[in-house]
């Protein structure tokens, strides 16, 4: 019978092997063991977890046009996948609040300054992604509204001239096979090349929070104290488990229909029509919905097409996330309040008003306009 000591010694083997001693001996001020300087670790669990689910979806999922929807009815009618899917889809609505939430701590503390101007890029980079991959997996449920993913990108190819060329028209979505060819892109892009590079730049950026020291509380004197990281990972697990009780609670007892068959399928009511989902009554979920809000915005506007609406709003965003860190004059993280509101940060604060002015108005927009 093997002793305390000997099974001390293989795990303490096998934490050497797997690079805890990296955690174990890194110490971050005390000071930021709590919520808002957790954020970013309790999204990176909510990731985890989407990832998790997803996975065990794939063993049902068919990303062929005829049948997909087929799939998600079996899943909704489902007790056990029901909950599967439900969280994965309420999931993925939190991960982008935690994102957002995460990105306003960063942004207001000023941790994006100096030597951390790659961080902040990095986590642009990820939002981007984010993005993408909620938008690809709202196109897998593959109702009339996720229908509506794959006609968007129609839209803004044939806004630029190139749907001929990627074969983004008309007739090839409402043919079964060539939606197909569609929607096994899109699934490709959400089960493979989105997660992939998410883990990767995850990956990298706590490595350059390892590598160059994690932000302090600006609110909080600093007292010297360290505390080992592993204490800033508890938080984390705990949150994630706060999110992984509640949202399986919700998926089980909150219901939620498959929604609407899409157009191109005989059992769909809209079988045969050659009008786009919004045309048809159709919003976007509310995480997407400053999309269509654009495009109302740009057709009160008389601009034609109004996609170039969500297309121009899209960029801006990128723009304002990819600039924010290097039109803050500010070069060293605030230590006080008065620093978090230097005038030297004004046209920092602008652009990012001007990013959530944008997507508030779409949300509204979207939210009062009448389907259509």
């Amino acid at each position: 019978m093997s002793t305390d000591s000997e099974k001390k010694s293989i795990w303490s083997r096998v934490g050497d092997q797997l690079g805890y001693g990296v955690i174990r001996d890194y110490l971050v001020p005390v000071e930021t063991n709590n919520v808002w300087y957790s954020l970013g670790g309790i999204l990176g669990i909510a990731i985890v977890l989407q990832f998790i689910f997803g996975f065990i979806l794939l063993y049902k999922y068919i990303p062929d046009a005829g049948i997909a929807f087929g799939i998600t009815q079996s899943f909704i009618n489902s007790p056990t996948w029901k909950i599967i899917l439900n969280f994965h889809f309420y999931n993925a609505i939190l991960i982008v609040g935690l994102l957002a939430a995460h990105m306003m701590r960063v942004f207001i503390s000023g941790a994006y300054r100096g030597a951390k101007k790659g961080l902040w890029l990095i986590g642009a980079a990820l939002s981007g992604l984010v993005f993408l991959i909620y938008i690809t997996g709202e196109a897998l449920h593959w109702d009339e509204i996720g229908f509506g993913i794959p006609w968007n990108i129609k839209e803004s190819l044939a806004a630029v001239n190139l749907a001929g060329f990627f074969r983004y028209t008309d007739s090839s979505l409402l043919s079964i096979p060539t939606a197909t060819e569609k929607l096994t892109q899109l699934y490709a892009v959400h089960v493979a090349l989105a997660p992939i590079l998410i883990a990767l730049f995850v990956g990298l950026h706590l490595y350059l929070v390892r590598a160059k020291g994690i932000s302090t509380p600006f609110w909080k004197k600093p007292s010297g104290r360290k505390a080992p990281f592993m204490s800033h990972i508890k938080i984390w697990l705990a949150g994630g488990l706060v999110i992984l009780v509640a949202l399986l609670l919700i998926s089980a007892f909150v219901p939620r229909d498959a929604g609407v068959a899409p157009q191109l399928i005989p059992s769909s009511p809209f079988y045969g029509t050659s009008d786009d989902p919004g045309g048809l009554g159709f919003k976007p979920t509310f995480t997407i919905g400053w999309t269509r809000g654009m495009n109302i915005f740009a057709a009160d506007l008389g601009i034609s097409p109004d996609i170039l609406g969500a297309m121009s709003a899209t960029a801006l965003f990128a723009l304002i996330l990819l600039i924010i860190p290097f039109i803050d004059r500010v070069r060293k993280e605030p230590s006080d309040k008065a620093e978090i509101f230097s005038r030297k940060r004004i046209w920092a604060f602008v652009a990012m008003a001007v990013f959530w002015a944008i997507f508030i108005l779409g949300i509204i927009l979207n939210a009062i306009t009448a389907a259509g």
